[in-house]
């Protein structure tokens, strides 16, 4: 199985689209299981952070939920409308629960928070 987040990866842990060696280290390290919870944080808002402002609004939100249900034996119309209304609930239910400013977006800081409460996150990344 093909990772859905595995060109946001790379584009994270490269250096112009170019990987040097020194980076595929570092991208190990991150994905270690000794890697510290909040190096794996940091690393995973950049990851989720696909317009790269900063924070994890609306829009990201919905790129990663249309990545995690991408399927070729899914249509592309279909997918849309699913994700539409599957958004539309859960993305204000993340949200509401995260977003401690009502800004409707995520800081780091309020993603960080998020993710101490999630142990799922954190097995699920080793």
């Amino acid at each position: 199985m093909v990772n859905p987040f595995r060109d946001r990866i790379c584009r994270v842990f490269s250096h112009n689209d170019v990987f040097s060696f020194e980076d595929v280290l570092g991208m190990a390290s991150v994905f270690s299981e000794q890697a510290c919870p909040s190096l794996k944080i940091e690393y995973a808002f950049r990851i989720y952070d696909f317009n790269e402002n900063g924070f994890i609004d609306e829009e990201d939100l919905q790129k990663i939920v249309l990545r995690l249900l991408k399927s070729d034996d899914v249509s592309e119309d279909l997918l849309m409308d699913v994700t539409h209304h599957v958004c539309i609930q859960r993305l204000k239910k993340v949200l509401s629960e995260s977003d401690l400013d009502n800004d409707s977006m995520l800081s780091f800081s309020e993603f960080e928070h998020a993710m101490a409460k999630s142990p799922d996150f954190m097995k699920g990344s080793r």
